[in-house]
């Protein structure tokens, strides 16, 4: 099964759980069943405390034109928890790690959140692996740099976020460790995205939803402005949870930038 708190139907049918060992750890995620060779391989990354299950209304949305791979953070969904927290940086370099191992070379890149960071510090510092690359809902907001005040955002996204977006981000947040990842929010925060932002060489979309209370109007813009070659879309009424909030949106601009 993908997911334990949404609707998989539409995804067993096309994708297929795998697992390798990374640096000591196992390491789940899912692979697209049946790619077509001429697919180019397009890559999922989750949010802080998430899986590949925040994936679960997208990704069939993208399996037509992309051969999808979602990968599940260590310590996150069924992916092994490692003994300390892991900054960004780090998990840049486990993915590089992991692409190797399974036979991948060049991705696109499509990462929500925590994952929009890891996209950004991978497209900078592996730029012959990454083909494009689109950034979702992205933080830390110049507004709230400190891990209390993103947090607050946060709660307050939730007040507007759908049932099925608070059903999985709960299964998924008590299923990890939550003291290993509010120490990642923490180095996430502190780490940034704008120093590797002026170094990313792909073709890059950013996206925010206009209802996001976490990576607001000016953050993502500011962002956008530091990344060379990049665009901004906002979906209008999209929350922070957009991978699940507003999937068709989502998918309808990223298919339409990376296929460009």
């Amino acid at each position: 099964m993908w997911v334990s708190m949404t609707d998989d139907s539409k995804l067993r049918r096309v994708v297929v759980r795998k697992t390798a060992t990374v640096g000591g750890l196992r390491i789940s995620y899912r692979e697209e069943r049946d790619p077509r060779p001429e697919q180019e391989p397009l890559l999922l990354i989750h949010g802080l405390g998430m899986s590949s299950a925040a994936f679960a209304e997208l990704a069939p949305r993208l399996t037509e034109d992309f051969h999808i791979l979602a990968i599940d953070l260590p310590g996150c969904g069924h992916s092994q928890t490692p003994p300390r927290a892991y900054g960004v940086p780090e998990m840049v370099d486990g993915i590089i790690a992991w692409l190797d191992q399974i036979g991948v070379d060049r991705v696109n890149l499509l990462g929500h959140s925590l994952g929009g960071q890891i996209v950004v510090r991978l497209a900078a510092r592996y730029p012959e692996r990454v083909r494009k690359a689109v950034v979702v809902s992205c933080p830390p907001d110049p507004a709230a740099p400190r891990a209390w005040q993103a947090a607050l955002r946060l709660a307050s996204d939730a007040l507007m976020e759908p049932t099925q977006v608070i059903r999985q981000a709960t299964f998924d947040y008590l299923r990890s460790t939550p003291r290993l990842m509010w120490q990642t929010w923490k180095k996430a925060l502190r780490t940034g995205v704008e120093d590797a932002a002026h170094s990313v060489n792909a073709p890059t979309l950013v996206v925010r939803g206009t209802w996001d209370p976490v990576v607001t109007g000016p953050g993502a813009r500011e962002l956008s402005n530091l990344i060379p070659n990049s665009g901004l879309v906002e979906i209008e009424r999209g929350t922070h949870g957009l991978p699940l909030q507003s999937p068709e949106k989502l998918a309808a601009a990223a298919v339409k930038f990376l296929k460009s």
